[in-house]
């Protein structure tokens, strides 16, 4: 299991937590029940609260940990996610301190619950909701960075393991003259295939033959252009267009460079 793929079950069931916490008090604060019946809501609301912060900080150990571990630039899509995650954690300490410190403020705690249930959603969406989506639920390694590292010890600490597997790279004359087509088309504009000058990004002579890939400093692996494709790093667009052969045929031309 992938470390991307444990984040992003664990992020459902945080999502399933918030979606019954804010049932539960929506149950205490929307309704008129008998006070035996209100007084088992808010345990249950209290519960789950108990289990959203334990898979919260879950989540975030994860995400820091591999963040350490690529040692990359966060995405625009990762300090989005970020920045959601950060004021989900301000809005639940601030709903703690109006129930337990600021009784006069309680009245705001529905309010408070309300802000987070909704940043959950929209924090979960756009990273295990959009990871399972690419991935096939876990199935297409080849967008997933985690590839290269994997949980180990009890307190799942993140160890590099190596470099993903380059993969078979095609060396057939077709899927190399396919892969210049492409390349012409799509990628000359921005990059020299013949020097390693700066056009708009780097040049790209002898790609596959570095140590790491150029802006990324990921591995030069076939595997990491697969994924650079996916997802690429600063102004480059995406290429997730792209169907599977179209991505081999322009990686047998860059092997070549």
């Amino acid at each position: 299991m992938t470390i991307f793929f444990l984040k992003s079950v664990l992020s459902i069931l945080l999502l399933l937590s918030a979606a019954y916490g804010m049932y539960a008090m929506y149950a205490v604060f929307g309704r008129t029940p008998d006070a035996d019946r209100a007084t088992a809501h808010k345990r249950r609301h209290r519960a789950a609260g108990y289990v959203f912060v334990v898979l919260f900080l879950a989540v975030s150990y994860l995400c820091v940990a591999f963040a350490m571990a690529a040692s990359t630039e966060p995405s625009p899509r990762a300090a989005l996610h970020i920045l959601i995650a950060l004021a989900i954690a301000a809005l639940f300490a601030v709903k703690v301190l109006y129930l337990h410190r600021f009784r006069n403020f309680y009245e705001q705690a529905k309010v408070l619950g309300t802000a987070i249930g909704v940043l959950t959603f929209v924090l979960v969406g756009i990273s295990a909701g959009y990871y399972l989506a690419v991935s096939r639920f876990g199935q297409d390694r080849t967008m997933d960075r985690s590839a290269a590292y994997a949980l180990r010890g009890p307190f799942l600490a993140v160890k590099q393991i190596g470099i993903p597997d380059s993969g078979s790279i095609r060396t057939d004359r077709r899927s190399i003259e396919r892969g210049r087509g492409l390349f012409q088309t799509r990628c000359a504009s921005c990059h020299d295939p013949h020097s390693t000058r700066t056009v708009m990004g780097p040049g790209l002579e002898g790609l596959l033959r570095k140590v790491k890939l150029p802006m990324s400093g990921h591995p030069a692996t076939a595997e990491s252009i697969r994924f650079q494709l996916k997802q690429p790093l600063g102004r480059m667009p995406s290429f997730s267009y792209l169907s599977r052969d179209e991505v081999e045929d322009l990686i047998a031309y860059l092997n070549t460079l």
